[in-house]
C-alpha cells in the first residue's frame, strides 16, 4: 500500500511539532515522538496545591515554573505524576500533594499514550529511564548532604531553579524572559534544603550585597529573584567564597 500523500496527512500544529522535536531531542524515535506529541498539549496551571494520584490520566513535564513536591523544589524538565507506566492497573492509594508555586507551563501528556509507546518502543523506555536518572542527579547535586557551606547550597538551589534547559530553547518552548525566578518563598528554600529560615535569609542577603541577586522588598516571603550575575552564582554554588556582610 502506498503511503498517504502529504495532502491526506492531518496537519500538525506548531506546538505539536515543537513538542515532537522536544521528545526527539530526548532520544525518542521519530514515529514515537510524533505519537507522544499528538497525545500532549501545553497547559498552564495556576499557583496552588493539587493532589496527584496514580489514577491521574496524565503526566506534567515542567517547561516553565517551579513546584514543591516531596519536600523538594523542582524546575524545568521535572516530570510530575506517576511514571510507573508499565503497570496497566495503577495502585489505587498512591498519591502525593504538589504545590505549583507560580503559574507553571507544562507539557501535559496522556499517561495512556506514554504507556502504550513505552511498552513497545525502546527509545521511550530509555527516555523514562533517563528522566529518573536526571531526577536522582538533582537529588545528589542540589539536595545531597555534603560539607558545602549554607551559602553554597542556597546558591546551588537558586542556580538549578533559574536554569532553562537548552532543549527548551532549541525547540521554541522556553517562556521565561530574563533570569528571574518566580515562585518559592525563602521558607520553601529553607524547607527544601533542611536549613533554618535565618540561615537562608543571611545567605540571600549576602548574595544581594554582592549584586548577584537584585535587591527585593523587605520580609521573608520573597517570590521573585532576579539573578544579575548567573556565572558568579554558579561559582558560589561550586564553593567560591564571598566576603561576609
Amino acid at each position: 500500500m502506498a503511503p498517504p500523500s502529504d495532502e491526506s496527512r492531518p496537519r500538525r500544529s506548531v506546538v505539536e511539532v515543537r513538542i515532537a522535536r522536544y521528545f526527539g531531542l530526548l532520544g525518542v524515535g521519530a514515529e514515537a515522538a510524533a505519537a507522544l506529541a499528538a497525545g500532549s498539549f501545553l497547559h498552564r496551571t495556576p499557583a496552588g496545591r493539587f493532589r496527584f494520584t496514580s489514577r491521574h490520566s496524565y503526566v506534567d513535564i515542567i517547561v516553565d515554573g517551579v513546584v514543591f513536591e516531596a519536600d523538594r523544589i523542582w524546575a524545568g524538565e521535572h516530570w510530575v505524576g506517576e511514571l510507573d507506566v508499565f503497570r496497566e492497573t495503577p495502585q489505587p492509594f498512591a498519591r502525593t500533594w504538589v504545590d505549583y508555586l507560580c503559574t507553571t507551563v507544562t507539557i501535559r501528556i496522556s499517561r495512556e499514550v506514554l504507556r502504550s509507546w513505552a511498552v513497545r518502543d525502546l527509545t521511550v523506555q530509555r527516555m523514562l529511564f533517563q528522566v529518573l536518572t536526571d531526577r536522582q542527579g538533582v537529588m545528589n547535586i542540589v539536595y545531597g548532604l555534603d560539607h558545602r557551606s549554607t551559602l553554597a547550597r542556597v546558591a546551588q538551589l537558586l542556580d538549578y531553579l533559574a536554569h532553562t534547559p537548552a532543549f527548551l530553547d532549541e525547540v521554541g518552548l522556553s517562556f521565561r524572559g530574563g533570569a528571574t525566578l518566580h515562585g518559592p518563598t525563602q521558607k520553601h528554600l529553607a524547607d527544601a534544603l533542611g536549613l533554618s529560615l535565618t540561615s537562608v535569609e543571611k545567605s540571600m542577603n549576602l548574595l544581594r550585597k554582592h549584586e548577584i541577586l537584585a535587591s527585593a522588598g523587605g520580609g521573608r516571603a520573597h517570590r521573585a529573584y532576579s539573578i544579575k550575575q548567573p556565572q558568579l552564582l554558579e561559582a558560589v554554588a561550586q564553593g567560591h567564597a564571598l566576603a561576609a556582610a
